[in-house]
């Protein structure tokens, strides 16, 4: 069975220099037809090193020994085509930059789209609830929903942030532009149920009109809250609903957690990390899935370290890595740790534990080297276990990486970059 190592150092590929017949031009990012909300975009190509390359009939003039370079180009609202040339070889990209003002009303109407929330939410009681809507200007707004009315103000103006990638070419600061016909409220309801959709309505004088919004709000009942389980291998969880967030450690198949939101696909754990619904099952009348924790087990194995945590429950969990430290927080736990075996290791020098939340329990693993080679998380049983990855064992002499495989991760695209 193939092993998955995160963040290793893994063993084995010779590398070598790229070699060219002839004129071999390639663009690696972004791909063609590509959408962008950013004022410029970086490309990330390769050719020759001894070649001229142009973008757009401009000389690119960083290249790297082996022929790799990453212009910065501006981007035009709509579609922009860029070419490239290289000798006698030419290639044609285009990339379209959206806009990010919302669309203005037509007529006396709110504008299409516009209405939020747009999909189907869950939230607890006492938790806020906020609508906003784009109308005409001067305008009374509000929305009503389970026989009460909210009044939605007028926003003057709206800050937006650049995209991650961004921060490559240097614009990544913040914006703040007038939203002319921007209206938002926010409101706390107390009575659990499914209240159904929205009503927004639009007043200007005696002129009158409503639309139904496409979101249903349910409150969840706080004598019950759903139990969910996730089934994928490894949960991928966000810190929000949807794939712009950033991720937080992946959840190991089994983790058992109340659902205390729910916004469209997406699942709000107690801990509060987010995971798509369809990683996960219903756990049919489950309970708080809480558990304490007694003693710790460390065994050291040929190639790697083992930490077994034994629970009543398999519960979420993050993990934090330094250089010289692992940091393992188990969420709806409690401590009743007073034993933790031991034996001398390769790369673990102390193992300790602290309560840090009422219902958190943090273990930190003090590693005798400077740097971690990978680790693997998984449940078995109940049972958390974690294995760290001993470091690799490298050859004697003026070439100790004599064959050792290096792994290059070049990076990872998004349809939203």
């Amino acid at each position: 069975m193939m092993k998955s190592w995160i963040g290793a150092a893994i063993t084995a590929v010779a590398l070598t220099q790229p070699t060219f017949a002839q004129t071999t031009l390639k663009v690696v990012y972004p791909p063609s037809n590509h959408e962008t909300t950013s004022d410029r975009i970086f490309l990330i190509g390769t050719a020759p090193a001894n070649v001229v390359v142009t973008v757009n009939g401009q000389v690119v003039g960083d290249h790297s020994p082996s022929g790799h370079f990453s212009p910065t180009i501006p981007l035009q609202l709509g579609s922009n085509t860029i070419t490239l040339q290289a000798q006698e070889q030419t290639l044609t990209l285009v990339v379209k930059r959206l806009s990010t003002s919302p669309s203005a009303p037509k007529g006396f109407a709110f504008a299409e789209g516009s209405l939020t929330p747009a999909v189907d939410i869950a939230r607890q009681i006492g938790e806020p609830i906020c609508f906003s809507a784009i109308a005409p200007a001067k305008s009374q707004v509000s929305v009503r929903l389970a026989n009460q009315a909210l009044r939605l103000f007028p926003q003057t103006k709206a800050v937006s942030l650049p995209p991650n990638s961004a921060v490559l070419t240097a614009a990544n600061t913040p914006s703040a532009a007038p939203q002319p016909g921007l209206y938002q409220g926010c409101t706390v309801l107390t009575t659990p149920g499914e209240l159904g959709n929205p009503i927004f309505e639009l007043r200007q004088g005696a002129a009158i009109a409503t639309k139904q919004g496409s979101g249903k709000i349910t409150i969840l009942p706080p004598q019950f809250m759903p139990v969910a389980e996730v089934t994928s291998d490894v949960g991928v969880a966000r810190t929000g609903p949807s794939t712009d967030y950033s991720r937080l450690t992946p959840l190991p198949k089994g983790t058992q957690a109340q659902i205390t939101g729910r916004e469209g696909e997406w699942l709000r754990f107690d801990y509060g990390g987010w995971i798509k619904q369809s990683e996960t099952r219903p756990v049919v009348n489950g309970v708080l899935p809480s558990s304490v924790i007694r003693s710790v087990r460390v065994q050291t194995q040929p190639e790697q370290t083992t930490v077994t945590f034994p629970l009543q429950v398999p519960v979420p969990v993050s993990i934090q890595q330094e250089d010289d430290r692992f940091i393992l927080t188990l969420y709806n736990t409690t401590a009743q740790t007073d034993t933790i075996a031991q034996t001398p290791d390769v790369v673990l020098s102390r193992l300790d534990w602290q309560q840090i939340a009422p219902s958190q329990v943090q273990y930190q693993i003090h590693l005798k080297n400077k740097q971690q080679w990978g680790y693997r998380l998984r449940y078995e049983g109940t049972s958390l276990v974690l294995t760290l990855r001993h470091p690799p064992k490298l050859g004697s002499g003026a070439s100790p990486l004599a064959g050792t495989t290096i792994l290059l991760d070049p990076g990872h695209g998004s349809a939203n970059d």
